[in-house]
């Protein structure tokens, strides 16, 4: 998603709808980004720690991207095809989303560990792709089109829903776990090159798939001040922050829930 045009919208709550849903996505995108992340980082491990990763990517699929794309195809897509330069995009949507279908089944019925990592990337590269014309190019035709209240449809979104999954349990599944053991392998997220509008939104969504004792690592172009305040009031105080780097063109944080 670029979010960098400007948006004419027909009234200040489309115009706000829009920036609603952006962020809805985004945050959408970091938490499976995260979800995928911690997959490949436990991929060469012993015990559980895979499987976990396993389980809890199927579970947010399940629980939280076929809501979004069910929404999309009920509500937006509907509304989107009746705006003459939309109807094109909408049809090419409906193919994607089946693309995306076809990467979570293959993720839920492979067992090989390869294979799994690799479709959970596909499934990424989709989705963020999918969601990125919703929101650039969608949204905008629906905020603009006279007669359609995109701040209604918005209301009849799912929510990102920020309880825990299975992986949000205590334990290893991946970085810190609190017995004094530390994996080498922590799920990085990069947002220099997110823009700004949905940076925390996607830091919130990736924050959210890390597990009690587990950690991630957080690549900002600036030292992320005000995000680590929305993150440890949005955590409950369950925040700790580590600087493994402080500029000049990168900040690295590791972030772990306690």
């Amino acid at each position: 998603m670029t979010t960098n045009d400007v948006v004419v919208a027909t009234s200040a709550a489309d115009s706000a709808a829009v920036d609603d849903v952006r962020s809805r996505y985004a945050e959408l995108l970091g938490r499976q980004a995260a979800l995928g992340a911690a997959v490949l980082a436990s991929i060469g491990t012993a015990g559980p720690a895979f499987d976990d990763a396993h389980r809890a990517v199927q579970s947010f699929i399940d629980q939280a991207v076929r809501p979004q794309l069910r929404a999309a195809m009920e509500l937006i897509y509907p509304a989107a095809a009746t705006v003459e330069r939309s109807r094109l995009l909408v049809e090419g949507l409906l193919g994607e989303t089946q693309l995306i279908e076809q990467a979570a089944a293959r993720i839920a019925r492979d067992s090989d560990r390869v294979q799994i990592v690799a479709h959970a990337e596909a499934l990424r590269v989709l989705l963020e792709a999918l969601l990125g014309k919703v929101a650039d190019l969608l949204l905008p035709a629906l905020a603009e089109a006279s007669g359609i209240s995109l701040a209604e449809l918005a209301a009849q979104l799912p929510q990102v829903e920020h309880d825990r999954g299975p992986a949000q349990q205590q334990g290893h599944s991946h970085g810190g776990c609190g017995c004094g053991e530390e994996d080498d392998e922590v799920p990085e997220l990069d947002v220099r090159e997110v823009p700004h509008a949905i940076r925390h939104a996607t830091v919130f969504g990736a924050f959210d798939a890390v597990p009690v004792g587990g950690s991630m690592l957080l690549v900002a172009p600036h030292d992320p001040i005000p995000l680590l305040h929305q993150l440890a009031e949005r955590s409950g105080g369950r925040l700790a922050v580590g600087y493994e780097e402080r500029g000049p063109h990168a900040w690295r944080l590791r972030l772990t829930r306690v």
